[in-house]
């Protein structure tokens, strides 16, 4: 309502306290007795309680309150209400503001919650009357305001100042993620941002990257609780837990005790994702006649980072399988096709690719891998693929390694996936029944796929041993899966009696216990080189105890080597029960059967492998090599 133009504006910082706790201009009638808005109201005018200083004047003249009317108008009637409204906001909202909510954010309480804490007056939401343009106006806080979460809460307990951060931040950039894309964090996005966003990824990611193992071990009980209480128990859902378990999971074997526990967070999070639904892109239920109940939310599009995460939801799986062979991959479904094929194009990082990459040859893999009808539970079928089957695969690995864009063709991370396939594929081969020809020329192809798989395993550890030791930091479960059946195939290379397979010819390309030999000395020289601090007491850091695995898988290999092997064709390496020439193995086998060990993601399949019929070398063996 435009007031009468015979009134003056107040000056600045002399409105009545009506008008101030409105937020509406006040304007001062001719006669001096109240302001216009007061007037209209039927109310006291009256001078604001804090009356701003200025320089010179004189006061306003003293108001006195009018005559009441008998029927005040509707807009002053409405203006009225609204008044009321401003101050039971105000009031409900000091109300809820309790001290342990205050506590919570407080600097004292963890260093990272300096702007986490809003004024009171942020807090606090405003209304202003504009009258002249009969509109409302309610003001926000400049900056929303962050919502609590207990998360943040719980990972508050570590104290990583800002500078350790952000370096424990550009590692996990660096050498964690490039291996398992499973999230994208853009450069910009500093550590004190990660963690207001993604408290509990951030948890994980710190663990994985400090240098001290006490540290990491402290973090480790963090981050079970948060799973127990948080996930399990107060069934709490987003998808910074989602991430977070994903990558825990990933990384397992950093906080691997007695037994592994990767199986058992891969199903966690499966659970998680289908609460969540992020496995579909819309609601599979109809729409619900009854009015009795309330009809599902609006089901919104699927962001690249949902996107992201359920196909790398299907690489944990996929790893989980490779190293453990106890629970079996995500099912695939035509929405995750749709989403591998948006990954693939590489929108927001061209880390989407290499992680599409990674999944389509983990599909390839599991063809080969997976359990047949019917076999035993978690078992791998010793029947050799088809011809036709293989072929296929073939072709299928041929299509991905053409699809590469050229920044990505010679990317190690993407290698690792590619090579591994094509001796995975290869290794299928050498199961098929020998077929008697005059010619020789089956026996030439045979050949032709042993010299194959060789060469593959010798380009696999020419990555693997060319990794710079400051990115070797950030090797997953996968990984070492991959590299321990890397060293089973090539064993039963070196040990294979093929006539024409010249085994003196495999040993001086890739000798299986070299390898051992220069993967101990490589693992030893890693904490040094890192700046890696054991923890004190018995259990130890990933790094610190590999050396003993490395110890046991010799030891495997030296009690599964035939009799009539050469006497050199293990290097010296000494191992726990043998002399110091290592040339000795007796005790060995019971060595390679530590339960403490054989859980390892290194050991875990690697005795069955070496055990399984079609590779069985003792000279009491009933059956051939590479037979069905």
């Amino acid at each position: 309502m435009a007031p009468d133009s015979a009134c003056s504006p107040a000056p600045y910082g002399r409105a009545c306290a009506g008008c101030s706790r409105a937020k509406c201009k006040c304007f001062y009638r001719s006669d001096g007795s109240a302001c216009e808005r007061c007037h209209r109201l039927g109310k006291a005018c009256e001078p604001a309680l804090a009356v701003r200083k200025r320089k010179a004047g004189t006061p306003p003249p003293t108001a006195q309150p009018p005559a009441p009317s008998s029927a005040p108008p509707l807009a002053s009637r409405l203006e009225e209400k609204l008044d009321d409204l401003v101050t039971i906001l105000r009031s409900q909202a000091v109300e809820r503001q309790t001290p342990d909510q205050t506590k919570r954010y407080t600097p004292q309480s963890t260093r990272y919650g300096d702007s986490t804490s809003p004024t009171p007056a942020q807090q606090n939401p405003d209304v202003m009357i504009d009258t002249t343009a009969s509109v409302i106006h309610l003001l926000r806080p400049a900056s929303p305001k962050a919502s609590y979460s207990p998360i943040l809460e719980d990972v508050s307990v570590h104290d990583v100042p800002d500078r350790v951060a952000e370096e424990q931040l550009d590692i996990f950039r660096r050498a964690f993620v490039p291996l398992f894309p499973f999230v994208h964090i853009p450069a910009t996005m500093s550590a004190y941002e990660l963690r207001r966003q993604k408290p509990f990824l951030w948890l994980v990611a710190m663990s994985l990257t400090t240098r001290l193992t006490s540290q990491q071990f402290a973090m480790e009980e963090t981050i079970w609780d948060i799973i127990s209480h948080r996930i399990v128990s107060h069934h709490l859902m987003d998808l910074d837990l989602l991430l977070g378990v994903i990558c825990f999971a990933a990384w397992s074997h950093y906080f691997k005790k007695e037994k592994p526990f990767m199986c058992m967070l891969a199903q966690l999070a499966i659970s998680l994702a289908f609460e969540m639904g992020i496995h579909q892109d819309g609601p599979t239920n109809p729409p619900r006649r009854s009015r009795l109940l309330a009809q599902p939310a609006a089901q919104r599009s699927r962001t690249m980072e949902e996107r992201r995460t359920i196909i790398a939801l299907f690489h944990l799986t996929s790893s989980t399988w490779s190293a453990y062979r106890k629970t079996e991959p995500l099912r695939w479904t035509p929405y995750m096709d749709d989403c591998l094929r948006l990954l693939s194009e590489g929108r927001e990082t061209p880390l989407d690719i290499v992680l599409s990459t990674q999944v389509k040859c983990q599909i390839i893999t599991y063809q080969l891998t997976r359990p047949s009808a019917n076999g035993l539970a978690g078992g791998e079928s010793s029947k050799a693929p088809s011809a036709m089957l293989t072929a296929a695969l073939l072709r299928q690995l041929g299509d991905v390694r053409q699809g590469l864009p050229a920044q990505l063709v010679s990317d190690r991370h993407t290698q690792f996936y590619l090579y591994y396939t094509e001796i995975k594929i290869k290794e299928s081969l050498f199961g098929k029944p020998k077929t008697p020809d005059q010619t020789g020329l089956s026996n030439f192809h045979r050949l032709q796929d042993l010299d194959g798989a060789l060469s593959a395993i010798e380009c696999w550890l020419e990555l693997f041993f060319g990794w710079p030791v400051h990115d070797c930091i950030g090797v997953d479960v996968d990984v070492f899966s991959q590299f321990s059946q890397c060293l089973v195939v090539l064993f039963k290379l070196a040990t294979l009696d093929e006539p024409g397979w010249d085994l003196e010819e495999v040993r001086r390309r890739a000798d299986v216990f070299a390898i051992l030999d220069r993967f101990y000395e490589f693992t030893e020289g890693v904490p040094a080189a890192l700046g890696i601090v054991d923890a004190e007491g018995p259990r130890k850091g990933l790094f610190f105890k590999v050396k003993d695995v490395i110890r046991a898988i010799k030891a495997l290999f030296l009690a599964e080597l035939p009799p009539n092997a050469p006497q050199g064709a293990a290097a010296a390496f000494p191992t726990p029960d043998s002399g110091a020439d290592g040339n000795e193995m007796s005790g060995a086998p019971e060595f390679a059967l530590d339960p403490s060990l054989m859980d390892d993601a290194l050991l875990n399949m690697m005795y069955d492998d070496i055990q399984i019929p079609t590779w069985d070398f003792r000279s009491d063996s009933s059956y051939m090599p590479f037979t069905m």
